[in-house]
């Protein structure tokens, strides 16, 4: 069976629209990426200030800054949806700096059992990270140095 030149032109011409929907959705995947990617960045770097001076107000400015991208990841969750690397690193890192702001306050084995927690949910954070660095289409860096300040504090 031989196909004319206008039915392949309308087929082509019926996929264009797709192709231009699934070029802008994964733009704006990648954008979206780098953008919590930079975010969490950030709070990783104010998170290694806080742990350095043993600030619990910085912890918590940390803590805060990374709420909106934790809640996103979790709405998504909720709604069926995929729960990104990156989600999973904000969501890493704020457990760790909550649990290093209870340990501040904390004394005796309660401290312990809390640093415990803050160091696995650091290790966590920096498997995640290197996720998302991928996900976000940067190179792996290296974010070990919120597990490296633990072990110091």
């Amino acid at each position: 069976m031989q196909t004319s030149r206008k039915t392949s032109f309308g087929t082509w011409l019926a996929f264009g629209p797709a192709a231009f929907s699934l070029l802008i959705a994964t733009t704006a995947f990648a954008q979206s990426a780098g953008d919590a990617q930079r975010r969490i960045s950030t709070a990783e770097a104010t998170v290694m200030q806080a742990i350095a001076r043993r600030d619990s107000g910085m912890l918590r400015k940390a803590i805060s800054d990374l709420a909106p991208l934790i809640e996103a990841g979790l709405k998504r969750k909720k709604a069926g949806g995929q729960v990104s690397s990156c989600d999973l690193a904000a969501h890493s890192l704020g457990f760790a700096a909550t649990a290093l702001t209870e340990a501040i306050t904390q004394r005796g084995e309660p401290r312990k059992l809390l640093m415990g927690d803050a160091r696995d949910a650091a290790a966590d954070f920096s498997k995640d990270m290197a996720a998302c660095d991928v996900q976000a289409g940067q190179k792996i860096g290296n974010h070990a140095g919120v597990e490296r300040a633990l072990r110091a504090l």
